[in-house]
């Protein structure tokens, strides 16, 4: 075999290696989904990528996603976020008075160790409600339970 063939080959199996890891990744995120309870009706698959770094957790929508999260953003810091999209049914979000096809928007981020967490917001919106809800459908209230505004000094005083 020539030197060609055998760069060829080590780049294909390479290959193979990294769609393998990908194609895992993407079946362990579509398990944790259905492992909340939802029917998947659309699997958007990743729809964002980042480097988590620690001023994000200051700006929009940063503190958003990781808001509702149960585990220290700091966590994280300086790994590869992936966060993959679903439509689902059979979420709390479904019965929103505003989501008139009864779906809910469901976002799994993950990292290189891991499923991390969630997000979701009915399909009616991009989010437009002024914050997303847990994966579960909780508000930040809810989630943390205290205002926003105290919830925010706390924020800000850690992730500064």
């Amino acid at each position: 075999m020539n030197q060609g063939m055998c760069i060829l080959l080590l780049f294909l199996l390479l290959l193979g290696c990294d769609t393998s890891k990908t194609i895992g990744n993407d079946l362990m995120v579509e398990q944790y989904v259905l492992d909340q309870g939802y029917a998947i009706v659309q699997n958007e698959g990743i729809v964002h990528e980042y480097i988590l770094d620690k001023k994000q957790l200051m700006e929009m929508p940063y503190v958003q996603y990781w808001s509702v999260q149960d585990v220290d953003p700091l966590m994280y810091v300086g790994e590869k976020i992936s966060t993959s999209k679903f439509t689902v049914s059979g979420h709390p979000l479904d019965d929103n008075s505003k989501n008139d096809n009864q779906q809910t928007n469901v976002y799994i981020m993950s990292s290189a160790t891991g499923i991390i967490g969630g997000y979701s917001s009915p399909t009616h919106s991009e989010m437009d409600d002024g914050w997303v809800y847990t994966i579960d459908g909780q508000t930040l209230e809810q989630h943390t339970g205290i205002s926003y505004s105290a919830w925010l000094e706390q924020w800000q005083d850690k992730y500064k």
